[in-house]
């Protein structure tokens, strides 16, 4: 549960960095600049996706999903003509940030290389558009359909390569205000604040909890801190979790080894990616002062992979035994 927790959103941001990373060359990374966020936000979160396209671990697994899946690189063609940006390249980082816990109420900004004209033109096209004039910039209004659902986003540009998305005009200028200094950004060494680790993929902070979550460890916790990444060939997860009370960190630590025995079990069919799993997830390490409770793992990436790459095929040959097995079921005798 608690690994969960404190790794649910990186979870998802690297699944998808995995999904956009390209076997191109690398580029320059572009971490998290505390000055886009401002000053009274309770959370943040960003992908980095330069440095997604250097980490070994996500190279290798954006490889073998195009190997795996050739129709996958082909959709994304198709797709990157149809919006005029392609995310396995043009895109640098997302930052998410929010003033209160409601993650509806957040803000995100983009960093890429787009068509700011052929962008422009297709928003222009949405459903219930309309624009709004915030100082120098333009603000357009459209109401966003998908999977059956709609709802209200308004984006602008504040510069040709950086985008602000909220769902609301007030919350898309706010932004603007902060990226140009006219509002206070997050500084010093408090709250959201703080250096962020070379090579982080991920990185995602909280000052506040969100009173609705139906996690029963987060319930107990005031906030934390994640850093997911990879650096100078080394694979890094750094979590920090601050608990209403001592006892509450020591739960997270019992969390935490019982996911390491959960881990046994699943791998228990399989002795080979067992004993290599099983290590992996032995350098994980917990330090609990106080309330506080202070999670860290580090492994070489190679091994990383190689152990990750021994774990698909192992549930790959797995789903294509039962798939094999459903359809013999069926057929007629």
């Amino acid at each position: 549960m608690t690994i969960h927790l404190a790794a649910s959103p990186s979870s998802i941001a690297l699944l998808a960095a995995v999904m956009l990373a390209p076997a191109a060359a690398r580029t320059s990374a572009a971490p998290l600049d505390l000055a886009t966020v401002p000053a009274d936000a309770k959370w943040l979160m960003h992908v980095d996706m330069d440095a997604a396209r250097n980490s070994v671990v996500v190279q290798r697994g954006g490889d073998r999903m195009l190997k795996k899946n050739p129709q996958a690189g082909a959709m994304m063609d198709v797709v990157s003509q149809m919006v005029g940006i392609d995310p396995r390249k043009d895109v640098r980082d997302v930052t998410a940030y929010g003033v209160d816990t409601d993650k509806r109420s957040g803000v995100m900004i983009v960093r890429a290389k787009v068509n700011r004209d052929f962008l422009t033109l297709m928003v222009e096209k949405a459903a219930d558009h309309k624009t709004m004039i915030h100082r120098d910039y333009t603000l357009h209004a459209w109401t966003h359909k998908r999977d059956g659902h709609s709802g209200p986003m308004v984006g602008a540009f504040h510069r040709d390569d950086v985008m602000v998305f909220a769902r609301t005009e007030a919350a898309v200028k706010s932004a603007l205000d902060v990226l140009d200094g006219r509002q206070a950004a997050v500084t010093g060494n408090e709250g959201l604040a703080g250096r962020v680790r070379p090579g982080s993929i991920v990185v995602a902070r909280a000052t506040a909890v969100d009173p609705d979550t139906k996690c029963p460890v987060l319930k107990q916790g005031q906030g934390f801190r994640v850093a997911l990444g990879e650096h100078e060939g080394k694979s890094f997860h750094r979590v920090r979790m601050d608990m209403n009370t001592p006892a509450a960190a020591d739960d997270v630590v019992n969390v935490i080894n019982g996911f390491t025995a959960l881990v046994g079990l699943r791998w228990g069919g399989e002795a080979d990616v067992m004993k290599d799993v099983t290590k992996l997830v032995g350098n994980t390490k917990t330090v609990v002062d106080g309330a506080t409770c202070t999670i860290s793992w580090d492994a070489d990436a190679e091994e990383v992979w190689k152990v990750a790459e021994r774990a698909y095929d192992f549930l790959e040959k797995r789903h294509l035994g039962r798939r094999d097995a459903t359809t013999s079921s069926r057929r007629p005798t």
